[in-house]
């Protein structure tokens, strides 16, 4: 017990809140929450929906890269070697900072190789990607 100085005073109970069991439970509850954060998170399969879409709008300043289920490249339609696709596009890019490439790759193609693709456009200097699909037929 906490003793004090002042007969008079050793009459009043003493009101001071002990935080210490306060602050005990709130670390177990926060070791509790960084233990189980990792646990739940977790990946997802998402099977995308194939929707009709419209017609892209023509733009000026386009390009077509293809790649094709052999592992082929072209610029609009016209064949290139991989390591020719980075300074083409780059040259390609100096002539307007508004250029868009649309890319179509064959479906049998893997996502790292669309990836890679993905990535030298990037290294290329273009900001702007569309991904070029086939309509879906609508469901009735």
């Amino acid at each position: 017990m906490i003793s004090r100085s002042n007969a008079k005073a050793a009459d009043e109970p003493l009101a001071e809140i002990n935080i210490t069991p306060l602050v005990d439970v709130m670390l177990v509850l926060v070791v509790i929450l960084l233990v189980m954060a990792p646990m739940l998170t977790r990946t997802l399969h998402i099977d995308l929906p194939k929707v009709a879409a419209g017609a892209p709008e023509p733009r000026d300043h386009a390009v077509t890269v293809s790649l094709d289920a052999h592992g082929k490249l072209a610029i609009d339609d016209r064949e290139i070697a991989p390591d020719q696709l980075e300074p083409t596009l780059r040259r390609i890019a100096t002539l307007s900072d508004r250029t868009v490439v649309n890319l179509r790759s064959d479906q049998s193609q893997s996502f790292g190789a669309v990836a890679n693709l993905l990535a030298k456009i990037s290294h290329a200097g273009i900001a702007h990607v569309a991904v070029v699909t086939a309509n879906a037929e609508p469901r009735n």
